[in-house]
């Protein structure tokens, strides 16, 4: 097995261990997840099967590096709505908005997609709450870092040389 093929694989592993601890938060804990919960569970469900995908395919040169510039721009995305979620965990209370609204479920039928992504990224007073911690950090931080590894482990797949008997165009 190639080594980038396997960096894949690690990808796919840490995605699906953070998402199997959020789904056992939530359904044996009882924490209820916001909308950027939500949001960062669907990035990482999309690097998840990107990521098993890519090593099944396991290409070479210019197409694995294509494949890892997918990976890192998922994941950058990822700290992007992280990096919101810990913003707004960090405002006094009394600036904090009051609710996430309605449900997201509902919300996507009555609002077009660009609105939904906007308004789901806008987040709201559900999610300025710590709920829950894994290794003593909130889940937008356990995220953020997380898709901040995964950006790392993207970028070396894309500038790391292939050893010769590793080359091949696809």
């Amino acid at each position: 097995m190639s080594n980038k093929r396997s960096l894949f694989i690690l990808i796919a592993v840490l995605s699906l261990a953070s998402l199997g601890y959020a789904l056992y938060a939530q359904y044996f804990q009882n924490v209820a997840p916001c909308p950027l919960c939500i949001a960062q569970r669907v990035i990482l469900v999309i690097i998840a099967i990107l990521s098993l995908i890519f090593a099944m395919h396991n290409p070479k040169n210019f197409l694995i590096r294509l494949y890892g510039i997918l990976i890192g721009g998922f994941a950058i995305f990822g700290i992007k709505i992280a990096a919101r979620h810990i913003w707004l965990m960090h405002l006094p209370p009394d600036q904090q908005p009051f609710s996430c609204g309605m449900p997201l479920d509902m919300l996507y039928k009555k609002i077009p997609i660009h609105s939904f992504i906007q308004y789901i990224l806008k987040g709201d007073g559900e999610c300025g709450k710590v709920n829950w911690t894994i290794f003593g950090m909130s889940a937008p931080v356990a995220v953020l870092v997380l898709c901040s590894v995964i950006t790392l482990i993207a970028l070396y797949i894309i500038f790391a040389k292939d050893k010769p008997s590793d080359r091949r165009f696809f």
